[in-house]
């Protein structure tokens, strides 16, 4: 019980914690973390405490190697707490939309001039 407690509160604090500020002034809120995710998460120091991998990408590989080695029983913590986490997000954001972390992109037209040149954004191109 003192798990799920701590693991609630754990879940509370990365929401807390996922609402971001872009570039551009914007407010960004991060997607619920995946089981997976979570299990990296927790995992990640324990191998670099081992000190055998340096890099991120043959961590993730040991991470995933460890992760397939799990029971299901064990791999069922990380998606029960991935669907508290998942619920939590659904309260602090109703409506919310991974789509409305991105801006809808303006396109650009060239423009052709006299001559055979094209401007692009003010700039001129031969």
């Amino acid at each position: 019980m003192m798990a799920d407690t701590l693991s609630l509160s754990l879940c509370v604090m990365c929401m807390s914690l996922a609402l971001s500020s872009s570039g551009g002034g914007r407010q960004v809120v991060k997607k619920p973390l995946n089981a997976f995710m979570l299990f990296m998460k927790e995992t990640r120091h324990k191998v670099l405490q081992e000190g055998r991998e340096r890099e991120s990408a043959a961590i993730n590989r040991v991470l995933g190697r460890k992760w397939n080695s799990l029971s299901s029983s064990e791999q069922s913590k990380y998606y029960d707490l991935a669907q508290k986490e998942r619920s939590l997000h659904m309260q602090l954001y109703p409506g919310w939309s991974a789509r409305d972390n991105y801006g809808k992109r303006k396109r650009r037209r060239n423009q052709q001039l006299p001559g055979g040149k094209k401007i692009r954004e003010n700039k001129q191109i031969d």
